[in-house]
């Protein structure tokens, strides 16, 4: 640490070594046990670069003293990607949070909170094609990092697919990156580089339209067609956010339908306006998060074995996406169903939505990347116990998931 406290002052103007500091940032969003937090190391310390050039001289500094790096944008991800499993040096991305508009897409720094750059962008007369559950908190380089969907899959896909490219840095310096290599980067947790920028594709700023259905599950599913956006909650949610007491579908649109005498547009207007609030909720009270991904011709199965599970979905263009919702009632307890709802949807074609550092052994990753890791971080020092490698804790989680 001497080392650090050296060198960082010649490198970032941004840094910091308090202990009270070092504990708040060795965990993100995800809920631990007092048993596990074992496992969990405090950072040596915690950087806050704002350009790239700082960024370059953290990872030179890394390369240098063999200390590992781990990005961190909000820390809203629950799959504690930003958890620290060595001492290590985290980067804090908030700083970078600048954007600019280029011929009808954006370039938007790492840090740029998503929220606030729709808003931004709405002025503009632009709007985000997609944006995460978490938008009012999470940073543009978190998203990516994690990969996954949000409000506008159901027309627009994934993260990826609305990327133009992205701007990481490694070992070796900057890169942009598009196109199918950014398989490399996207849902990796910054195991491989770390995300500075991306040019984000959008869309007209159009108002919307929101409309909810009390209906049950399988009509949901032959009511999307159109839509821009469609979520479908159970009424134990509802119950929870404060949403009504009915099994509900909401469904937005760009240009809004012509046949409305089965919509309810009060209701889904008052949904939308609280479609962060599992964010909120997550930060308020003791809940733990369980997701996974099911391929449409099964997601009805799925969804009539979770029944006593609060449960959100997100229909996207090619999979649907569930969200159960646990109340912490004991930890261990708690944390076995949520193992059990993803071993469920396993059973019907369906797989973790992330990995992080929770689910590293579910191989959502192939071989290729993992030789990738390899290739740019030979000295595993970018988030290791992440995405392509186990950790402690992953191989617990596997070795609970052999209980029947």
């Amino acid at each position: 640490m001497d080392s650090l406290k050296m060198e960082l002052p010649h490198s970032v103007k941004r840094y910091d070594f308090h202990p009270i500091q070092r504990i708040l940032y060795s965990q993100d969003l995800l809920k631990i046990s007092p048993l596990l937090r074992r496992f969990i190391k405090y950072p040596l310390c915690i950087v806050q670069p704002e350009n790239d050039e700082e960024v370059i001289s953290i990872l030179e500094i890394s390369k240098r003293f063999k200390i590992p790096i781990v990005p961190r944008g909000a820390a809203t991800s629950a799959y504690g990607g930003a958890t620290t499993l060595k001492n290590c040096i985290v980067v804090d991305f908030t700083r970078m949070n600048r954007f600019e508009l280029k011929d009808g897409s954006v370039v938007a720094e790492s840090g740029v909170v998503w929220l606030d750059l729709e808003k931004e962008l709405n002025k503009a007369g632009y709007a985000l094609r997609v944006y995460p559950t978490s938008a009012p908190a999470s940073t543009v380089g978190g998203w990516i990092a994690q990969g996954g969907y949000g409000i506008g899959s159901l027309k627009y896909g994934d993260i990826k697919k609305n990327i133009e490219w992205i701007e990481v840095a490694d070992f070796d310096g900057v890169k942009r990156v598009r196109g199918e290599d950014l398989k490399y980067y996207v849902g990796l947790f910054g195991t491989t580089g770390l995300v500075l920028r991306a040019c984000l594709k959008l869309r007209e700023n159009r108002k919307l339209s929101n409309y909810a259905v009390k209906c049950s599950f399988e009509e949901a599913l032959d009511l999307t067609d159109g839509a821009y956006h469609a979520s479908y909650m159970n009424k134990s949610l509802g119950n929870m956010i404060g949403c009504g007491d009915a099994d509900v579908l909401l469904l937005t649109f760009e240009e809004p339908p012509s046949d409305l005498s089965y919509f309810d547009e009060v209701l889904g207007s008052k949904i939308w306006d609280n479609r962060f609030n599992l964010l909120k909720a997550a930060r308020n009270a003791d809940i733990i998060f369980t997701e996974a991904i099911l391929p449409y011709e099964s997601a009805s199965e799925f969804y009539s074995k979770m029944a006593n599970f609060a449960v959100k979905v997100i229909f996207t263009t090619d999979c649907v996406v569930f969200l159960g919702v646990l109340p912490l009632r004991g930890y261990y307890r708690t944390a076995m169903k949520a193992v059990k709802f993803i071993k469920v949807a396993e059973k019907y074609g369906g797989r973790v939505y992330s990995t992080g550092m929770l689910f590293p052994h579910k191989n959502i990753v192939g071989g290729e990347i993992k030789e990738y890791k390899k290739a740019v971080d030979p000295e595993n020092l970018l988030n290791p116990g992440k995405a392509v490698q186990g950790n402690v804790i992953s191989r617990l989680i596997r070795l609970a998931e052999m209980v029947p």
